[in-house]
């Protein structure tokens, strides 16, 4: 079990020792274990700490390190992307135990995680298949398939898709959602196993507060959220010798980039738009325009 260190004071400025690995750091107060290492270039695994919005929940239990604090006589076991360093510390981020305990904790992890990693849209791009990859994880014996199924999918909206099969529950995108862009339309849902990310109000993703733009995909560790693919649908229209064909997300740019171009708008336009973008459909969108006129 992990222990909980209670923060000191921050005094701006003060630095002191802390040992990383066997070797002497120093260390800044106030900052976490984590960032402590990484100045240093200590690499520690961690799936659900995003640094840049201040979110540091603690929820992966990936990151945990053995520590010995200065006076006591056991090393515990603590989060690093939580835990403020102490004058004095000995940290050790590669000990059997922590190694032992990181593979354990992605393991779980993979519980109830969807498993066919090749047709995921994040194949080769995941930081769950790198950080099973760095704690050697080569066996999975608590995936539970009834588990998986039972999880939800919402496949309502024409952009995004919210697959809970792939989550990890690092509320990534709830933090981006509501502090990021300050949207607020994701929250936690249920609780212990049937913990899920969800829309407020017990909406779908289509009549939600969400307004698409995509930045909650750009933070998701897995493949837990995604564009829908339209790649096909794409080449088609690249594919047609009759239209010129502009694509965009938002799709008043693509209105404009086809009037710069000199396009008409003839009965071969097709734009579909949301509201963040000035349109009245609620989907995503792809333009067709006529050549330009000589």
């Amino acid at each position: 079990m992990c222990a909980t260190f209670t923060p000191p004071p921050v005094l701006s400025g003060r630095t002191f020792t802390v040992t990383i690995n066997g070797e002497a750091r120093e260390a800044r107060e106030g900052e976490t274990l984590l960032s402590c290492a990484r100045r240093h270039d200590v690499h520690v695994p961690t799936l659900c700490e995003m640094d840049d919005l201040d979110h540091t929940p603690g929820t992966c239990r990936v990151c945990v390190v053995e520590v010995l604090a200065s006076g006591a006589t056991d090393p515990m076991i603590v989060t690093a992307c939580n835990t403020p360093v102490q004058d004095g510390m000995d940290v050790r981020t590669r000990s059997r135990r922590v190694r032992e305990l990181q593979k354990l904790q992605v393991e779980l992890l993979l519980a109830d995680h969807h498993q066919d990693c090749a047709t995921c849209i994040r194949h080769g791009n995941c930081e769950l298949q790198d950080v099973a990859q760095y704690v050697g994880l080569r066996t999975n014996r608590y995936f539970t398939p009834s588990r998986v199924a039972a999880r939800p999918v919402d496949d309502s909206s024409p952009a995004l898709i919210r697959d809970m099969t792939k989550c990890i529950r690092c509320q990534r995108c709830i933090t981006m959602c509501r502090d990021g862009q300050g949207v607020d339309a994701l929250v936690v849902t249920g609780t212990g196993q049937d913990t899920a990310v969800g829309l407020r109000d017990g909406l779908s993703q289509r009549d939600s507060t969400c307004v698409t733009c995509g930045q909650c995909v750009l933070v998701c560790p897995t493949g837990a959220l995604g564009e829908r693919d339209e790649v096909e649908k794409v080449v088609d229209f690249l594919n047609d010798p009759d239209v010129v064909t502009v694509f965009q997300f938002a799709p008043r740019c693509a209105w404009d980039s086809a009037r710069s171009s000199g396009c008409r708008r003839e009965r071969t336009w097709k734009a579909r738009s949301s509201p963040r973008c000035g349109g009245s459909a609620r989907t995503s969108c792809s333009t067709r325009t006529s050549p330009p006129t000589s």
